[in-house]
């Protein structure tokens, strides 16, 4: 292989020497400029969800125990003692969920409707069919009005907050960028992922949480993984920063799997999580087609009647208001005198009831936490009652509360693989592995793809808008540039000294767009269009100083004979152009021919005929 002649020969041709060398060999086109997003976006997310954590503590702790007289259980590493005591003023119990849901709906109704709801399922629907664009606002007006709905005792999570407002970071980074629709839709899920994986303190599961809920059945957004893992993790570190490591739930002694003696009660608990699930999923979205949206009224009140709603059941269960994390850690604690077998089975339905009212009329939280809620109390009823109906045969009933935690979110969510390894990093246990991954599996196989709390999900990539180009990506990756571009075509190589009253003459007989800029080598230096000609013409009394070196642009756009077309109409579309000029790999400076866009579309075009007219049966 013959010695390059592109050797660098000053500091600034060394650079560029290697930044070349680097585009050779590495795609810094687009995963190099995602990984470095990604950490900006994870910084970004880390703030905001400590932000979101901090108002939203400090709210609750007005709202719900000054005014409410309702101490919540502590949870977690985070928990400093275990006194907790029940709502002291029941008028209020009323009062402040519904002025709650009124503050909310008015802020969200008014400034920006996209924001109702759980925010995971606006990030799902923005990545499949809105090519990842999220207004600015939208991450604002989420924030506060998740904190009124949430801080005065909404029964909803805020993994949907959070979620919405990191994700909406990531468009907004994306769209200043000018970045294409691919990067912002994976910025989009880096942002999410770092939120989320911030504020439950599960780096990986967050990562792995965004790429799998887009989809209702086995399909992952594989192609998320990288950015949304940097993010996941820079955020959590971020957010572990400001307020210290630990896990959102603990364990009151190692939890284990006791073998093949306990596999027949998950099996059965893997069955009633199905259920359950059906009815919850199919509870939430009754009443908000049913009930709440034949309301008459303007959608600005609604969640103020879910939050009147919610507060009149709260005067006798008040532990379904809020995200309940505190009352998860009391069942894994296995505390029967704080919650008996009965109240934790009838505050299953509870939840279900609750979570309804806040989120279906329009109020603005997630449901990841209630779902957990409810698999943590359908876990705790099911685990104690095996465990006084067959002690030896189920030796730790608080198992059950992580499993169903797990197993019942992964039904109702379709993310097997999320669920199982967010609830081991959430509570640090990871010896339950197998009978998380039974019940997930089993519950998700039970329940249909079509009975999902997302309603946004697709079921596979094929469905997505996302992915309608991927076939044509499929056939552009099989063919190299060296088969289309056209070698015989006269190359009109522009001398950067040359002025622009011969540049003028040299276009007017030409039939070319653009005009690569050579120096006295010959090698590329710029290139210009005719749409840069006209442009000089809009300056005044410098026409004649204006060189050929003036007009051109830097760095250049190249691609070469080994290429393939999908690497090329990337190259197009990052800059809008219609030609890219074909350099010798050997010298990338060296200019051997222009490609032009149609001449890649007619390629494509000629691939798919010749294959329909191979897959036509023979008459």
């Amino acid at each position: 292989m013959p010695e390059s002649t592109d050797a660098p020969k000053s500091l600034g041709s060394v650079f560029a020497w290697m930044r070349r060398r680097l585009e050779g060999n590495f795609d810094l086109e687009s995963t190099g400029r995602l990984i470095m997003f990604s950490v900006v976006v994870g910084i970004v997310a880390g703030l905001g969800a400590a932000a979101f954590f901090w108002c939203l503590e400090h709210m609750q702790q007005w709202a719900l125990g000054e005014v409410l007289g309702y101490e919540q259980p502590g949870a977690g590493t985070e928990r400093t003692s275990l006194a907790y005591h029940l709502p002291s003023n029941t008028w209020a119990v009323v009062l402040i969920p519904t002025i709650g849901g009124l503050l909310s709906g008015i802020l969200i109704y008014t400034y920006a409707p996209e924001a109702e709801g759980h925010g995971t399922d606006a990030m799902v629907r923005t990545f499949h069919r809105l090519k990842g664009v999220i207004r600015p606002r939208v991450p604002l007006i989420k924030s506060v009005a998740s904190i009124l709905t949430l801080g005065t005792g909404g029964s909803a999570g805020r993994e949907g907050p959070i979620a919405q407002i990191a994700a909406g970071f990531g468009s907004f980074l994306a769209s200043r960028l000018k970045l294409s629709d691919f990067e912002r839709r994976q910025l989009v899920l880096a942002g999410a992922a770092g939120g989320i994986g911030a504020i439950f303190r599960a780096p990986l599961g967050g990562a792995l949480f965004v790429g799998e809920v887009l989809y209702s059945t086995s399909a992952t957004e594989f192609s998320s993984l990288v950015p949304s893992v940097i993010s996941s993790v820079v955020a959590y570190t971020v957010f572990a920063a400001i307020f210290g490591p630990g896990f959102a739930f603990t364990t009151p002694e190692p939890l284990t799997f006791h073998g093949p003696k306990e596999l027949p009660f998950y099996l059965v608990f893997g069955m009633i999580c199905a259920i359950v699930g059906f009815i919850y999923v199919k509870f939430f979205y009754k009443s908000r087609d049913l009930f709440f949206h034949r309301l008459p009224m303007p959608n600005h009140f609604k969640p103020a009647i879910g939050g009147l709603m919610l507060g009149v059941m709260a005067i006798w269960l008040p532990q379904v208001m809020a995200g309940g994390y505190g009352w998860i850690q009391l069942a894994i604690d296995g505390d029967l005198g704080a919650l008996p077998i009965q109240l934790m089975a009838v505050l299953v339905f509870a939840k279900i009831a609750a979570t309804s009212f806040t989120i279906s009329s329009g109020g603005s939280g997630g449901v990841f936490a209630p779902s957990l809620f409810i698999g943590a109390m359908l876990g705790g009823a099911y685990g104690q009652y095996c465990h006084q109906m067959f002690p030896s045969y189920v030796p730790q009933p608080t198992a059950f509360v992580l499993v169903g935690m797990g197993g019942f979110f992964a039904g109702v969510a379709k993310v097997p693989l999320t669920a199982l390894l967010m609830v081991s990093e959430m509570s640090g246990s990871y010896e339950l592995i197998v009978p998380l991954m039974l019940v997930s599996v089993l519950t998700v196989t039970m329940l249909s793809s079509k009975v999902t709390l997302y309603e946004e999900q697709v079921p596979s990539l094929i469905d997505s808008p996302a992915h309608l180009g991927d076939f044509v990506v499929d056939v552009l990756a099989r063919i190299r540039v060296d088969e289309v571009f056209d070698r015989r075509r006269k190359l009109e190589l522009v001398p950067e000294n040359m002025p622009l009253s011969k540049v003028l003459s040299l276009v007017a007989r030409s039939h070319h767009l653009y005009f690569p800029v050579v120096d006295d080598d010959e090698l590329l230096t710029g290139i210009f269009s005719l749409r840069d000609v006209r442009a000089a013409f809009e300056g005044h009394g410098a026409k004649n100083l204006i060189v050929a070196a003036d007009l051109a642009t830097f760095p250049v756009l190249t691609v070469n004979p080994d290429d393939d077309l999908h690497k090329a109409l990337r190259r197009f579309t990052v800059k809008n152009i219609d030609e890219i000029p074909v350099v010798d790999p050997e010298e990338p400076r060296r200019v051997i021919g222009l490609l032009r866009r149609r001449d890649v579309i007619a390629a494509y075009d000629r691939h798919f005929s010749l294959n329909s007219d191979q897959a036509k049966p023979a008459e």
